[in-house]
């Protein structure tokens, strides 16, 4: 146990050490939006603990992400930083209606795969543009 332990360390710093942050965050998104598009194809009430898990864990990202951005020195844009507290701000919101089955998760998964494109920088279609004004 004590070898795997380690080798997964040694995984995690090369992976920290060789690629770009924005490409971490990619992946991060990634897999928590697989793990949620997995709980929406359950469709089951109350949520498998699978499904809790997964919404907690994007739930802690997005606060890690608010927190991030709420440090002064954090060098994005202020106009990109306070909308992606916004967005947080709506996950941590909203997550609780979907745990109590009054909201679905297809929110969050619109959240996530527009983060995931921006990160890997791909311009949102006309009509999302549109949308959004």
């Amino acid at each position: 146990m004590y070898g795997r332990a380690q080798a997964k360390q040694a995984y995690k710093q090369t992976i920290t050490e060789t690629e770009e942050p924005r490409e971490i965050e990619r992946k991060v998104f990634l897999q928590i939006t697989g793990e949620l598009e997995r709980a929406a194809r359950e469709n089951q009430t109350p949520l498998s603990p699978a499904a809790l898990d997964a919404l907690g864990r994007n739930q802690k990202l997005w606060g890690e992400l608010m927190f991030d951005c709420a440090y002064k020195d954090n060098p994005l844009p202020d106009s990109l930083k306070a909308g992606i507290i916004s967005l947080a701000l709506f996950v941590d919101r909203h997550t609780p209606y979907v745990i109590s089955g009054e909201k679905t998760i297809a929110p969050l998964l619109e959240i996530n795969r527009n983060i995931i494109k921006g990160l890997a920088g791909v311009s949102p279609e006309p009509e999302q543009l549109e949308e959004a004004s």
